[in-house]
């Protein structure tokens, strides 16, 4: 599999290897759904179509690419305050934000790491 790219548009982009279980795109609704007393619910749709969420895993990304990866979405983007484009395998361009994993990474030899990330669409 190819490589995929992150870009922020500013700075150098970031390569990295295809993850072992590339992002497949699933899209859901924004919404906010919530109980009262009493068993009601409400729901209110918050968006007018469907967004698009991406969960990228490498079960031994090298120690080196953990920290490019880190980096870049923890100092270079600030986490989730700027959007980036993701590249994926397939070559196709998504704008997203980071919205978690990396903190959850583990160790898994003495030079990897077994890494999950989450991004999201921008619309």
């Amino acid at each position: 599999m190819a490589d995929i790219i992150f870009d922020d548009g500013i700075n150098p982009s970031v390569t990295l290897p295809a993850p072992d279980y590339p992002g497949q795109a699933f899209a859901f609704l924004d919404q906010s759904i919530q109980q009262a007393m009493g068993g009601r619910i409400t729901s209110i749709t918050r968006g007018s179509g469907e967004l698009k969420r991406w969960t990228l895993a490498w079960q031994s990304l090298s120690a080196s690419n953990y920290t490019t990866l880190k980096t870049f979405f923890y100092i270079t983007v600030s986490g989730a305050s700027t959007q980036v484009t993701y590249t994926d395998e397939n070559s196709n361009n998504h704008t997203v934000k980071y919205t978690g994993g990396i903190e959850r990474a583990r160790l898994v030899d003495y030079d990897s790491y077994a890494v999950e990330i989450q991004l999201a669409e921008v619309i």
